[in-house]
Formats: structure tokens, sequence, C-alpha cells
């Protein structure tokens, strides 16, 4: 029996953490991604996909995974993924070549941290850019 997929989202500073969990499929993939579209507003710098209580994916579920991922890196946020090794989703994961889509960390901490740090970096740039010369 397969165990119903459920999804926490919950706003950590900057940062939206969605936490997905059961098995995701073609019956609930559309529903977990767009609950976890809605809860990253704009003013988010980024989201953490922790994946660690996900124990399937089918290929709708990877695809959702996917379209989300770029949904928001469109709208400008940074996105990582928790997925430790050994997971039951790790081989999948790597078979699709998911860390191409987002950055796969072991831990929550870690994926929050490196997240900061692109989003500072990425702010840093661009008023970097903003900036006007200063007459000599």
């Amino acid at each position: 029996m397969s165990s119903p997929a459920t999804v926490r989202c919950e706003r950590r500073g900057d940062d939206v953490v969605a936490s997905l969990r059961g098995e995701l499929d073609v019956f609930n993939s559309a529903e977990v991604t767009a609950a976890v579209a809605s809860a990253v507003t704009p003013d988010a710098l980024g989201a953490v996909l922790d994946l660690t209580d996900v124990q399937f994916l089918d290929s709708s579920a990877v695809r959702g995974l996917f379209e989300l991922t770029s949904l928001l890196a469109e709208r400008r946020h940074w996105v990582r993924v928790v997925n430790p090794a050994g997971s039951p989703i790790a081989p999948t994961l790597e078979l699709v070549g998911f860390s191409r889509a987002a950055t796969i960390h072991e831990t929550l901490d870690e994926a929050l941290a490196q997240g900061r740090r692109d989003a500072h970096h990425r702010r840093d740039r661009a008023n970097a850019g903003s900036e006007s010369p200063t007459a000599s």
C-alpha cells in the first residue's frame, strides 16, 4: 500500500522550505507541486525542496519537479533540494540528471546556507552593476 503524499511549506526567514513526504505519483504530483509554487511568494529569496521523506517518484512526479524548479528559477528564486545519499529516490534523481535543475544537498541546513550565499552574491552583483561610475 502506498503512503499518500503530503507537503508542508514553512517560511524560514527569506526562504521557503517545502517538506514533501510519501509517494509522489500521477495521482498527486500536480497538486503537490502547485502547493509549493504558491507557497513561494515573490518576496522569498529561494526555496528548498526537502525530499528526505519521499519514498517513491514516478515519471509524472519527476516531470513535475523539473517544471517546478524551472518555474521558480524564472521567478528569480534560487532552488535547492535535500535528498540524502542512500534515500529510496536518490537513484531516480541521479538517473534523470536532476542535479542539472537544482543542486542536491545532504541536509536542510546545508541547502539553506548555500541558497543564502547564492542570493547574497546575486544581490551584490546586481548592486555593483547599478552603481554609476564616479567622475575623477
